[in-house]
């Protein structure tokens, strides 16, 4: 086995989308488990949609390797800043901790980065028996206030999460507010996710990367940024690379982001990727820890 088949075996996925969901994913839960045994050790299951600890929760035995952690997305088909459901789904996790992703599809920021008139555009889901609602019909979800402050709803989910154990992900939203959001976490001692920075609606300078690193965060690299984008140019390897650097491997992690159709595995996607970085100059060393140590720190599992 080559040096980064072995580091793939040992990684731990922090991002893939799991089906059935409103938007068409590769895997079920089962058919993940089926497909991944013996060739990554953890994935971490993400839905804009679901609490995705009821589908782990669904295997009556569960495996050894891979497994997986659950998570909730903090759109509105979870009700938006709902503390509730925060609980329930860390209680049903029973001590295992669970990844709470800030709004991903309902954040204001995707809703005016996405140019479709459309909350979720028709071909994302290509299915004739789907209804769109027009982005009109919401109220784009935001953090702080216009004077850059939490609103108090944001605060309680934090405190939620902190009492819970959580792990919190930026999900969506701009960096200004992942900013603001990120800081009050580390404060708090919550393990803190930067979601995929770089990507293009996000965009958040490399110096705010830099400095919220500095306080704790993790920076979150995806195989989807890269390798399933219609516009790949816009994050060349060098940039991710240098990026990287930049930051630091000891504060970075690598995800995949994936679950769509047209994607492979998360372990296929990780060596992908990895192998496209380690030609870039990435050393073995760094990839490991950035798919291998680093998820483990941030799951409490040093």
């Amino acid at each position: 086995m080559s040096g980064i088949s072995s580091i793939v075996k040992d990684s731990i996925d922090m991002h893939y989308h799991i089906g059935p969901d409103v938007l068409p994913r590769r895997d079920t839960v089962e058919s993940l488990l089926k497909n991944e045994k013996g060739k990554i050790t953890g994935i971490a299951l993400k839905s804009h949609g679901f609490p995705t600890i009821s589908v782990i929760n669904t295997i009556e035995k569960k495996p050894e390797f891979p497994f997986l952690i659950g998570s909730i997305t903090l759109n509105y088909f979870m009700g938006g800043f709902n503390p509730s459901a925060i609980y329930a789904s860390a209680t049903m996790s029973k001590g295992a901790p669970i990844i709470v992703w800030f709004p991903t599809i309902h954040a204001e920021n995707h809703l005016l980065k996405n140019h479709s008139e459309y909350e979720i555009p028709p071909e994302w889901v290509r299915d004739p028996k789907f209804k769109p609602r027009l982005k009109s019909e919401l109220k784009a979800i935001k953090v702080t206030d216009w004077n850059s402050k939490l609103f108090e709803k944001c605060n309680r989910v934090l405190k939620t999460i902190k009492e819970n154990n959580c792990i919190l992900a930026t999900g969506h939203l701009s960096w200004q507010e992942s900013y603001v959001l990120a800081k009050e976490a580390l404060k708090m001692g919550i393990p803190t996710i930067v979601t995929h920075p770089m990507q293009r609606d996000i965009k958040m300078p490399i110096e705010i990367q830099k400095e919220l690193a500095s306080k704790g965060a993790y920076i979150e690299h995806c195989y989807v940024m890269w390798l399933d984008r219609d516009h790949p140019e816009d994050y060349p390897l060098k940039t991710i690379k240098n990026d990287i650097e930049e930051v630091g491997y000891e504060h970075c992690i690598i995800s995949t982001d994936a679950g769509q159709i047209r994607n492979p595995s998360p372990s296929e996607c990780l060596e992908t990727y990895m192998n496209l970085l380690h030609k870039e100059g990435i050393s073995e060393q760094a990839l490991a820890t950035m798919a291998v140590t680093n998820p483990r720190k941030i799951l409490g599992m040093e």
